[in-house]
């Protein structure tokens, strides 16, 4: 899963886990995250009210604060021939509106029908129904999800046929596509579950004592789901008050991210942490993004002076600048970047130049709130709440479904 998707599922995740655990990391994080909305929501506010257009993204804008606003990118290379499709989630006879929707590749996709808020903790007498596609959202088909009336509920994907629903009490597991379900204590997660916040080789970063996502140690270390730590651990400290990140590149490559004040450390290993490597530190930088393949490693900062480095060979080699109102970057292969600007719109960014996506400006119609990231299959995709437009081509040749 890409990481800004995972970064919001685990926001609600939180939400709803505290009440459960109770972990001391827990509301830090939830507190963080708060703050960094209510920022977002003051810096949207304040475009409505210039009455600026544009796009939007925005994992750094909390840092923008008292800075000059920044032009709308301007076009400065011709915007691609492409189409937009638009497709609805409808599941006729079913009760409810749809709540939740999460896409894992082109074509599969799943969905949330609930007739409650699926995010209150105190709903009560709750109809939910979880539907998924294969095709793109051209239809959807009624999974045999099982009731959970009680509560809110949250989508957790790990593949096209592996889902869990995390409910008030449980864990409700598909690994069949929907076909059956499996119940499990919130204290015991499945290794379904466990794998969905693991690398594909089951590593994750955690405490040896604690539930897999659980954070209460004062120091992390690198973990394997089937028990125990990997016996050589990153040449880093991991502390339990850094948002350290453990990523798996689609070439097997281990990237442990390391965000220490101003500077942004990266170590490496290329054979599943037997040996790790410790790249130099890059002042400024906010974030690790990798191409669907992983041969491409990138760095960027989004906070103005924004800037992009990439990596070649042990060295990261700075990059042209990105559109001056960028928010966020997923880097698409070929040396090709996905950009979303602050003023709600979206392009790519080749070698210092911007290529509009013209197609999205309307459906976008204004909304900042939403991020950009590229699927393990090379999808674009676009996410703001339940609706998600799908990019599916290659380079900035892009043909678009927007699903809703």
């Amino acid at each position: 899963m890409p990481d800004t998707v995972i970064e919001e599922m685990f926001a609600e995740f939180e939400a709803a886990a505290r009440e459960t655990f109770r972990p001391p990391g827990v509301p830090e994080a939830q507190r963080r995250v708060h703050a960094r909305r209510r920022q977002r929501r003051g810096l949207l506010a304040g475009v409505m009210a210039l009455l600026l257009t544009g796009s939007a993204g925005g994992y750094l804008a909390a840092h923008r604060g008292d800075r000059p606003e920044p032009m709308p990118t301007p076009t400065v290379a011709p915007t691609p021939v492409g189409k937009l499709t638009e497709r609805k989630v409808a599941l006729p006879g079913v009760p409810g509106k749809l709540t939740g929707l999460r896409f894992v590749d082109a074509r599969t996709g799943w969905a949330l029908f609930d007739t409650c808020g699926s995010y209150d903790p105190d709903a009560r007498g709750c109809q939910r129904t979880i539907a998924r596609t294969t095709d793109a959202g051209v239809t959807w088909r009624r999974t045999a999800f099982p009731a959970a009336p009680t509560g809110g509920v949250h989508l957790l994907p790990r593949d096209d046929e592996t889902l869990t629903v995390m409910a008030r009490d449980r864990y409700l597991v598909t690994v069949d596509g929907g076909a059956t379900w499996t119940s499990h204590p919130l204290s015991s997660p499945p290794e379904a579950t466990r794998r969905t916040v693991a690398t594909s080789a089951g590593l994750y970063l955690g405490c040896p004592t604690a539930i897999v996502w659980v954070r209460t140690c004062p120091r992390l270390k690198v973990l394997r789901l089937d028990g125990g730590a990997l016996p050589h651990q990153p040449p880093v400290t991991l502390r339990q008050d850094v948002e350290s990140a453990l990523i798996e590149g689609g070439d097997g490559r281990l990237w442990l991210t390391v965000p220490e004040g101003d500077r942004f450390t990266v170590v490496t290993s290329d054979n599943q942490g037997s040996t790790w490597r410790k790249l130099p530190a890059v002042a400024g930088a906010g974030k690790l993004i990798l191409s669907p393949d992983g041969r491409e490693v990138w760095l960027v900062r989004t906070d103005r002076p924004n800037a992009v480095w990439r990596l070649v060979g042990d060295r990261w080699q700075q990059g042209p600048g990105l559109p001056d109102d960028t928010d966020g970057v997923a880097a698409v292969g070929d040396g090709i970047l996905a950009v979303t600007s602050m003023y709600s719109g979206m392009g790519f960014v080749a070698e210092g130049r911007y290529v509009d996506v013209p197609e999205l400006r309307d459906p976008l119609g204004g909304n900042s709130n939403y991020g950009v990231d590229v699927l393990p299959d090379g999808t674009v995709l676009l996410t703001s709440g339940n609706m998600q437009f799908l990019g599916t081509g290659r380079g900035v040749d892009r043909t678009w479904v927007w699903v809703s």
